[in-house]
């Protein structure tokens, strides 16, 4: 289908966020830094108070989830905040006079958790209102944070993750409508893979952001043609803006999507190559800081040479290793 331009409202880039891909390079050549973190969203912190015909639901704005993941050793937690555009219903925003015909809008964590379905995923159902041009859907901002031991819970220090690997599902549509989302490149965003079906989701890259337009056809939430993988590295927090236009139909419009966050869900489906995000433009003064830790790069590998490697053949550990 044509991609629709949709219009972003995201900050411009910072350098410390453009840096993050080239820190990450020199970080996964030195041993033992590079595990990617497989994500869970069954520990939701406190008790849905809704529901729908997909689960249980959770109509709070901001979510906390204890124990998303472990990466290195290091328990992750997470936040989502929420940003609610145009006159959606989602969570505390509600009309009193729609129907909401399939129960309440809001997240559902812990989807399915089914034998042979989905596991541990997050899903979330929003209505649209009104058959016009304007956009109706949700802005999900992730954050993740220190979680081991004491600091469980207590979300307060952000924590850099190395690697994620995301898959968004069940993108598609329906005649009457069509269902999009973007992703940010400054939010570590190295890379992505599509279905191989025809109908597969058309990405458009905008800049600063990759645009995933859903086919305007309805498949299931298990076909990989509505979804996409989402591989980022070295980052802390990411935003995915989810998005729908209704043209026809009823007054309202019911659209859900879900977030798999350790790729169980597509184990065995067909997706194509991951492809390479082109970066965003560095800024002049950005390539002074990255020439220094070229320099404190090519003196490791400098020193390793020199030192060289032990009786067994293993390389020296740093501690071990004498300046030239």
């Amino acid at each position: 289908m044509t991609s629709i331009n949709h219009p972003t409202s995201h900050s411009p880039e910072t350098i410390p966020n453009l840096l993050k891909t080239m820190i990450f390079g020199i970080l996964v050549a030195l041993p033992g830094m590079a595990n990617s973190a497989t994500m869970t969203f069954d520990k939701m912190v406190g008790a849905t108070d809704g529901s729908n015909l997909l689960g249980a639901a959770a109509t709070q704005r901001t979510l906390y989830f204890k124990d998303v993941a472990t990466e290195n050793g290091q328990t992750v937690d997470a936040k989502i905040t929420t940003t609610i555009k145009g006159d959606t219903n989602f969570a505390d925003q509600t009309n009193p006079a729609a129907q909401n015909y399939f129960g309440d809008a809001g997240y559902i964590p812990n989807y399915r958790n089914s034998p042979g379905g989905p596991q541990d995923d997050l899903g979330f159902l929003y209505y649209g209102n009104g058959i016009d041009n304007a956009e109706d859907g949700i802005t999900m901002h992730f954050e993740f944070f220190e979680g081991t031991g004491q600091m469980s819970g207590t979300f307060l220090t952000p924590l850099l993750l190395q690697s994620i690997e995301l898959a968004v599902y069940d993108v598609d549509g329906e005649a009457s409508q069509s269902e999009y989302f973007t992703a940010q490149k400054s939010d570590g965003l190295v890379s992505y893979a599509t279905g191989t079906s025809p109908q597969a989701l058309q990405v458009t890259d905008q800049g600063n952001s990759l645009l995933f337009n859903g086919p305007g056809t309805n498949f299931g939430e298990a076909d990989a043609t509505g979804a996409a993988i989402l591989y980022y590295e070295l980052t802390d927090a990411l935003s995915l803006d989810f998005g729908s236009i209704q043209t026809s139909g009823p007054s309202q419009n019911a659209v859900f999507s879900a977030i798999d966050g350790d790729l169980s869900m597509f184990a065995n489906a067909p997706f194509g190559d991951p492809v390479a995000v082109t970066p965003v433009p560095l800024p002049a003064s950005a390539f002074l800081f990255f020439s220094s830790l070229c320099g404190i790069f090519a003196w490791f590998k400098t020193a390793q040479r020199k030192n060289g490697p032990r009786k067994n053949g293993k390389p020296r550990p740093l501690h071990s290793l004498t300046l030239a």
